[in-house]
């Protein structure tokens, strides 16, 4: 009996060893990687151009901050080349339609202490060398919440938490774009 239940242990610790093995080599095989581009974007694509975005809102500077953090974003990702508007084979025309604070919670004698912050853009893709249009997009807002504390009494802390705010509204925005552009959702 001692020996059957050695032998059974024996061959449960080989098959494990085996099932392991194939479980590997199938996971090797079926490697994930990027491809240069997808979605929307021709193969033959390798760079891009992200000029300006146009500000439609009454934020100041918002343009500015959503057209840095979009492109830091394809800098990061490195899938295509920034490069100025004549030397691109893809551009990204935006335009920031929305900018809200919408209050989000409020002390007992009524001032806001918090608010949330979203951003909305349209975007235009356009093929450089045939000026065709991929892609047009006018529903890309920020998803995540981007809250910042009212710090009553000190405008400087509260100027700065606004600031951060829009940042991670804008970083939230470009993962979004990047995206739609090079993954096709």
């Amino acid at each position: 009996m001692i020996f059957f239940r050695g032998a059974m242990n024996h061959l449960r610790k080989i098959t494990a060893v085996i099932a392991t093995s194939l479980l590997l080599s199938v996971l090797a095989a079926c490697g994930y990687h990027f491809t240069q581009v997808g979605g929307i974007i021709p193969q033959s694509a390798k760079t891009i151009a992200i000029p300006v975005f146009v500000n439609n809102t009454f934020e100041p500077y918002v343009d500015v901050d959503v057209t840095k953090a979009v492109v830091e974003e394809f800098l990061t990702d490195g899938r295509l080349k920034v490069v100025s508007a004549d030397a691109a084979d893809i551009v990204i025309h935006g335009k920031v339609t929305k900018f809200e604070a919408i209050p989000q919670t409020y002390s007992v004698d009524p001032y806001v202490l918090s608010y949330n912050v979203s951003i909305s853009v349209t975007i235009t893709i356009i093929d450089a060398k045939t000026e065709k249009v991929l892609l047009q997009d006018s529903s890309v807002t920020s998803i995540f919440n981007s809250t910042y504390a009212v710090t009553l009494g000190n405008i400087t802390q509260t100027k700065l938490a606004k600031t951060a705010a829009i940042t991670n509204a804008c970083l939230d925005l470009a993962s979004t774009i990047r995206s739609r552009v090079l993954e096709g959702f």
